[in-house]
């Protein structure tokens, strides 16, 4: 009872704090008013006006942006000039504060009337002089910025509706993530203010002294060298990566005395932290009867896939200079294959359907798994569990200090959602409970795979007895599922593209209400049911099919997922309006791609893949897929802190961007190397000896501690 009464206690205790506004706080919004004093800013703004000091806060702060031509209406100024600025005049110490100002572009601004110009003699003609005249103002440079601020859109899924950011109150869909504009047809300008004084106090005392510059504008946000203090989730981390540090240290250097000092056999519980055993071990592959090796190639590959379509989407929808060459090159035929990375998404879950059924029908009997489902459940969400605390962890506190800059609100905001919403991510409920403020946003995806695994023993229960139980149960929930899958797509009559510029305003509703809805993108997940069930029927099977049935099939494969792929091409044209089409995809496609892809699998396995098993089935890919899990965790934080790190808009060039992955990539698979080592691998191994992985386990036992989601699990049975 006691026991209980401090579990009750502890949970309550800590979902109190992280739902405390004071203690989720990325930055010191308390700091920002504490510093403030009107008395010594207006002394402060005198000495600015009268010396040279006020030509370095005119130096840091942005200007007219070049690039307007192009529909660039940003300047962030110089942020590290800015919050570098600290020297004493006249016994004041003036320190600097960056401060971002939203400016409407609709205003009027009142220039003084001039006194009239004395008459002057004619000039005469100067020979040679050309006759210069300026050219039109662009009638199209407001409306594609407007389209593309309309593209920026998408960030309203993280969007914040709180004064942190002093913006003027939108509904959910205008209401944006803190690092992009906070709406159509505004400028954003970076200025250096003092730190005791506010931009408005700074533009209003300047303005009562150059009267041309009467311009209205919103102050968006502030930043401070020292306003990011430490909050409870901080301690957590340092004492947790402490413990885990000591473990490590301690677990290597026991295991290497073991192994080459006094030569002996050394323990399995002490050496599960080892870096020289995890090492050796992760990098070990063996081939057992059964595996589905082509799986490793779909996985590396498909991980890749995910990886560059996030390097492009969190690069195009930042603060890009080129605007229209964004939108231009949005619409490219040779763009499509970004425009179509979510299609990873559904490979994942029909790997997911293939191996919840795959690994456990003929493993065990059916009295035993209902006896046994528990394990079922245990052995995964404990798999899962580690790693993806970990990189909450890094993200609720660690990454919130790794870099700066004046786009660090994004980086901020993605700090704040870990730190509030950390248990409905590891209950596996953002989707539901907060999918517009999702810790990890990309983690929907393991709460639609973990809600799907939770469900799937009530199929499972069917494929134990007979086959003709079986296929009713599958043919059935596939049925089901795309019922509810066409249901939603025709009843809401949403884009099939994830970001079509002319329907960006639908993107929160269509986030919540079809792409992260479990019962929307569920058919993928049980065509992969179905394979997992044909894969069972014909283990160890030889499959006799003709060669040109083999031919036919993937011939029509590969037509259907090029279909797939390329048809989302004219739904991202501008002039696209054929909404049936849209909902024929969103119901569809994602179970075509699946069918498809499932048929490749199966072929493969059975000797029908050809060069297409040859190359997926490479030993390159190994190592890919068995980090994939960790670099699916750790990929985007990365991209983020990249991203956030910016001082300037940037200047989109496909080839950078491609560079940019190629970057990406390189670090995101080293961080998931490291955390297998460090995180993944120990837990792992004290599962299997919590399970009983170290001596011979009955039957009953034999459900895989390794029942992961698709995207780490392993293919050897």
């Amino acid at each position: 009872m006691t026991v209980n009464m401090i579990r009750y206690c502890a949970v309550t205790v800590i979902l109190l704090i992280s739902n405390c506004d004071g203690f989720r706080r990325a930055f010191d919004h308390d700091l920002y008013k504490n510093v403030l004093d009107p008395e010594i800013c207006q002394k402060q703004l005198d000495i600015l006006s009268n010396t040279n000091l006020g030509l370095l806060f005119l130096d840091a702060s942005g200007k007219i942006p070049n690039g307007i031509a192009s529909s660039n209406l940003n300047d962030l100024g110089d942020y590290y000039q800015c919050l570098g600025i600290d020297t004493h005049v006249n016994g004041t110490n003036i320190k600097g504060k960056y401060s971002a100002v939203l400016i409407p572009l609709n205003q009027e601004i009142q220039i003084p009337q001039l006194p009239p110009i004395p008459e002057i003699p004619e000039l005469p003609e100067i020979p040679g002089l050309p006759n210069i005249t300026l050219p039109p103002l662009p009638t199209e440079l407001i409306k594609n910025h407007q389209d593309y601020s309309n593209l920026q859109r998408w960030a309203q899924i993280m969007a914040v509706g709180d004064d942190r950011v002093v913006v003027e109150k939108q509904d959910v869909n205008t209401r944006i993530f803190p690092m992009f504009i906070a709406a159509q047809g505004r400028a954003m300008l970076g200025i250096c203010v003092p730190r005791v004084c506010t931009s408005t106090e700074t533009v209003n005392y300047f303005q009562s002294r150059i009267p041309f510059l009467n311009f209205t504008f919103i102050e968006h946000y502030y930043r401070l060298p020292d306003d990011r203090p430490f909050a409870p989730a901080d301690y957590v981390a340092f004492v947790i990566f402490s413990i885990i540090g000591v473990l490590t240290i301690s677990s290597t250097s026991y295991d290497l005395y073991n192994v080459f000092g006094v030569k002996r056999r050394p323990n399995k519980m002490f050496t599960s932290f080892s870096v020289f055993t995890n090492t050796k071990r992760f990098l070990t592959f063996n081939s057992s009867p059964g595996a589905l090796e082509c799986v490793d190639g779909i996985r590396a590959i498909s991980m890749m896939w995910v990886v560059v379509g996030h390097t492009y989407s969190m690069t195009l929808l930042g603060f890009v200079h080129n605007i229209q060459e964004v939108l231009g090159w949005m619409r490219l035929f040779t763009s499509t294959w970004v425009n179509s990375a979510p299609l990873t998404v559904d490979t994942f879950f029909l790997l997911s359907g293939i191996l919840a059924v795959y690994s456990t029908i003929g493993k065990i009997g059916k009295r035993r798994f209902v006896r046994t489902v528990h394990l079922f459940y245990i052995n995964r969400l404990l798999r899962m569990f580690p790693l993806l605390a970990i990189v909450i962890l890094l993200q609720a506190s660690v990454f919130n200090y790794v870099s700066d800059g004046p786009f660090w609100q994004n980086m901020a905001h993605a700090t704040e959602n870990c730190r509030r919403y950390w248990w409905s991510a590891l209950l596996y409920v953002q989707n539901y409970v907060n999918p517009l403020e999702t810790c990890l946003a990309h983690t929907w995806y393991l709460s639609v795979d973990t809600q799907l695994y939770i469900f799937s023993p009530l199929i499972l229960f069917w494929l134990f007895g007979s086959r003709k139980f079986a296929w009713a149960a599958l043919c059935c929930i596939l049925l089901l599922s795309l019922v509810s899958s066409s249901a939603y797509s025709f009843i809401h009559d949403f884009s099939a593209a994830l970001v079509q510029p002319n329907r960006i305003a639908e993107f929160a509703d269509y986030m919540q209400t079809y792409y992260i809805n479990t019962l929307a993108r569920a058919p993928p997940f049980f065509v992969g049911m179905i394979y997992g069930y044909i894969l069972h029927l014909y283990r160890g099977k030889k499959v006799k099919i003709s060669r040109g049935v083999v031919t036919a099939l993937f011939c029509m494969a590969f037509a259907l997922m090029s279909f797939c792929v390329f048809s989302i091409y004219p739904v991202m044209q501008l002039d696209w309006t054929y909404q049936t089409f849209d909902n024929f995809l969103n119901a569809y496609m994602r179970s075509l791609w699946s069918l498809s892809l499932g048929w490749i699998i199966f072929a493969c396995v059975h000797g029908y893949g050809g060069p297409v098993n040859w190359f997926l089935s490479l030993s390159m890919w190994k190592l890919p897929a068995r980090l994939s899990y960790a670099m699916y965790l750790i990929h985007l934080p990365i991209i983020m802190i990249a991203n956030s790190s910016w001082t300037q808009t940037y200047f989109f060039r496909n080839g950078h961007v491609l560079y940019r992955f190629v970057s990406d990539l390189t670090l995101t698979f080293i961080a998931a190397f490291i955390l297998c080592i460090l995180i993944d691998a120990p837990f792992s191994t004290l599962q299997k000896l919590l399970m009983g992985g170290g001596r011979a386990r009955p039957q009953a036992n034999n459900m895989k501690p390794e029942s992961q989601p698709s995207i780490v699990e392993k293919t050897t049975l």
